[in-house]
């Protein structure tokens, strides 16, 4: 095959990608090589580009085209339209056959799916704001995140907790606190987006029940009392793999209510403070 162009033209190069999207059943060579030739030519004259293209067989027969168009690049998928034909005629109706449809655009929202992602939990806690002292209490969690493509996005979680309070002794009784509650959890910032290692600011509401029992004294009785509160938040999670997350989460406790306990009218026993904090570390599994 020989082929010349002017400056500034498609080049040897595209005509023969163009030849093989229309057929298998040629092999391109150089022009010193032996069978049939392709001849191609582009000239420039000025308002438009002529191409021109002999097929010159080995028996000496020559079979010769012409197309013009107004660029090259109009020109030279024409001429290898052409070429195609010639020496493989059943290339058109494969074409026809077997079209292609082009791709539909995708906008930068298609490009990246929204996915949730399920999680289940397990941990412990502890808490300065449910009793005298330091409350311990196992936890379980249900959880959902989003991704968004291959970033993280907003996550809500469920969780629900049973503080007990070490025996507060006085001497008029002793006294057991114990607070279950349930916690909704939004983190609709996690950050960075993408990494084994991330941060989440979170706002939580707990719900649930502060019962007070008493012992070893006169009038022994228990009191259920409405626990209430509003927690900011901020989380941290280490995922060594995809689907395990190990975190440690703290909490700042802000009671909405606000009961004291008392043996009789002078023996106080524990005030709801204004504030507290709870901490909580757990290991989850992440489905999906």
């Amino acid at each position: 095959m020989s082929y010349a162009a002017p400056a500034g033209c498609s080049n040897r190069d595209a005509f023969v990608r163009e030849l093989a999207r229309r057929t298998t059943r040629v092999q391109v060579v150089d022009a010193s090589a032996t069978g049939a030739r392709f001849v191609v030519e582009l000239l420039d004259r000025g308002q438009q580009i002529l191409g021109m293209f002999h097929f010159v067989e080995p028996n000496g027969a020559e079979t010769a085209r012409a197309v013009s168009g107004a660029t090259c690049d109009e020109v030279v998928p024409a001429l290898a339209l052409i070429a195609a034909v010639l020496v493989d005629p059943e290339s058109v109706t494969r074409a026809r056959a077997t079209p292609v449809a082009p791709a539909p655009p995708v906008s930068p929202g298609q490009a990246r799916s929204l996915r949730l992602r399920p999680s289940f939990g397990t941990g412990a806690g502890v808490s300065s704001a449910l009793g005298p002292g330091v409350s311990l209490a196992p936890l379980v969690e249900l959880g959902l995140e989003s991704e968004l493509g291959e970033q993280r996005g907003p996550a809500l979680a469920l969780t629900v907790a049973r503080f007990v309070s070490p025996t507060r002794s006085t001497s008029a009784g002793d006294a057991d606190f114990t607070t279950t509650f349930g916690r909704l959890r939004l983190c609709p910032l996690r950050w960075p987006a993408t990494g084994p290692l991330f941060g989440s600011a979170c706002g939580a509401l707990e719900a649930g029940t502060l019962r007070a029992k008493g012992s070893r004294t006169a009038d022994e009785r228990s009191y259920s009392s409405l626990w209430l509160a509003v927690d900011p938040a901020l989380a941290l999670e280490y995922r060594p793999l995809r689907a395990l997350g190990m975190g440690l989460g703290a909490f700042g406790v802000f009671p909405l209510v606000r009961d004291r306990y008392f043996f009789g009218p002078n023996v106080p026993v524990f005030s709801v403070p204004a504030a507290g904090v709870t901490v909580e570390a757990s290991v989850r599994v992440v489905l999906f």
